[in-house]
This record gives structure tokens, C-alpha cells and sequence, in this order.
């Protein structure tokens, strides 16, 4: 069976940093872990997740970005692109996720598969609320990462 991380970066002290966190604790409500999904905070923690993300085979992660795009936007960005969202750096965890993911990919660790869903960031400030444009559009990021679980789930339920 196959293995999905879903993994919520940033850091909630900074106004839209804290966007992917936001998002796991929504999608917490509404799955449970198990053997073959794991709903994770993975805050600032860089390459402590390292064990973690060798687990999956699909890698979820979800996060603030800086696309260029208006406030709220939400992207998905798939495989090697990834690492160029996370070349300019948005916040201190941002290089975090490079180091990782380069260090998974040198160990052989790396997902076969990973994407990105990210919201375009507004407001990155020493403030413990989301941006209004950010708060606004942070459903359309829970939906959808829920649409990606449900298809991984259903792909998994096909195959067991």
C-alpha cells in the first residue's frame, strides 16, 4: 500500500506563514491516520521530518507561498518545480523544506511523488492572525488537499 504525508509548514506568529498549519488542523476534523495517511504539523521543523517524509511514497505538503500572484491565490506546484518555489525565500522554515527535500533525495528517501499547495502569501508579519485575503481563500486550500486525499484514499481502496 501507499503511503501519503500530508505535511502543514509554516509558522503561526507570522500572520500568513501560519497558512498550511491552519490547513492541517482543518483536515484533521475530517480524517484520522492511519497505515496509509498521515495529517501532519510539521511547523519550523526542517530536517527533523526527515524520518517522516521517508515514510511516504506521496508527499503533500502545504504552505505560504511567494508566487507573484495576488494575495490568496492558491497554486499547486508538482515535483522537481517545487524546489524553485522555495529558492526565494518567503520565511526562515523555507529553506528547511530545500535542505529536506535535497537530503531525502541524496539518502534515497525522496517521495516518488510530491506536490505543493501553497497560498499566496500576503502579510508575513510578527502577527498571530491571517491576512484577510489569506483567511478568505484558506478553504479553497483545505478543499483542495481534501480532493488529493480522497483521490489517494480512493486509488488505495481500489488496489486493497
Amino acid at each position: 500500500m501507499k503511503k501519503l504525508l500530508v505535511l502543514g509548514l509554516g509558522n503561526l506568529l507570522m500572520n500568513d506563514d501560519g497558512a498550511g498549519l491552519h490547513a492541517v488542523y482543518s483536515l484533521r476534523k475530517r480524517y484520522r491516520n492511519s497505515a496509509t495517511l498521515c495529517i501532519m504539523d510539521g511547523g519550523t521543523l526542517g530536517l527533523d521530518l526527515l524520518g517522516h517524509i521517508a515514510w511516504a511514497d506521496h508527499l503533500l505538503l502545504l504552505d505560504a507561498v511567494d508566487v507573484g500572484l495576488e494575495p490568496g491565490t492558491v497554486v499547486r506546484i508538482a515535483g522537481e518545480a517545487i524546489d524553485g518555489v522555495f529558492a526565494e525565500k518567503l520565511s526562515p522554515h523555507q529553506m528547511g523544506v530545500r535542505d529536506i527535500l535535497a537530503a531525502a533525495e541524496l539518502i534515497g528517501d525522496r517521495p516518488e511523488q510530491v506536490d505543493l499547495l501553497g497560498i499566496q502569501a500576503g502579510s508575513i508579519a510578527m502577527e498571530m492572525s491571517l491576512s484577510d485575503s489569506v483567511r478568505t481563500s484558506l478553504d479553497r486550500l483545505v478543499e483542495e488537499a481534501a480532493a488529493m486525499i480522497d483521490l489517494f484514499l480512493g486509488t488505495q481502496r481500489s488496489y486493497s
